[in-house]
């Protein structure tokens, strides 16, 4: 994690602006929220579980099989019901909403109602793992990740800056594909499972 404001004073450096002619620091704030939300994008496609925290759990009451998720979780990683997981399957699938019996799976609707089926008849156990939403950034914040993915924040809007009004959207994949390269790198060190690092470290 590194200061907005240090990030900032560090970006003017780079872009000859320390006179603050080229670019407010609303505009640079702006390039590193889109450089955070790529940046999420990336890590969510390669290793959700990077991000991902315990977002929601309680007891759900017999006969009871809705629960709302708060508001600002956006991706849903992982539901378990007394310590088992649970798939996810979509609302057309359910055979019949009113079955009563043992939780089996869940339905996500809206982003943030989980509905448990078969209905349960006596109180359960959830837990919900899963991903919120990104805070908007201010100059008293700081980056959300860690160190290593912060000089690629920095990377993004020195080249968003660069381009100025030619940037488009979608180019950003193209132009900013060191950084992904970059980004696959870093995520697939960490929460590696141990068979995978034992492999990795044999082959």
């Amino acid at each position: 994690m590194i200061a907005i404001s240090t990030l900032l004073e560090r970006l003017r450096r780079t872009l000859k602006d320390e006179d603050k002619n080229s670019f407010t620091d609303e505009e640079l704030i702006d390039y590193i929220e889109n450089g955070v939300g790529f940046l999420r994008r990336e890590i969510i496609n390669r290793n959700p579980e990077y991000l991902a925290v315990p977002v929601s759990h309680g007891t759900i009451d017999a006969y009871i099989n809705e629960v709302e998720l708060p508001g600002d979780v956006n991706y849903v990683l992982d539901v378990r019901v007394n310590g088992k997981k649970i798939k996810r399957e979509n609302i057309t699938s359910v055979g019949d909403t009113t079955e009563k019996g043992e939780i089996e799976k869940y339905v996500l609707l809206n982003g943030n109602r989980l509905l448990f089926f078969p209905i349960p008849q006596k109180a359960a156990k959830y837990s919900v793992i899963g991903i919120y939403d990104s805070p908007r950034l201010s100059i008293e914040a700081v980056t959300p990740f860690n160190a290593d993915f912060d000089d690629l924040i920095f990377e993004y809007v020195v080249i968003r800056a660069g381009m100025g009004d030619h940037f488009q959207m979608n180019q950003e994949m193209e132009v900013m594909s060191v950084i992904v390269e970059q980004v696959t790198k870093l995520v697939n060190q960490y929460n590696q499972c141990e068979e995978a690092i034992v492999k990795g470290y044999y082959s």
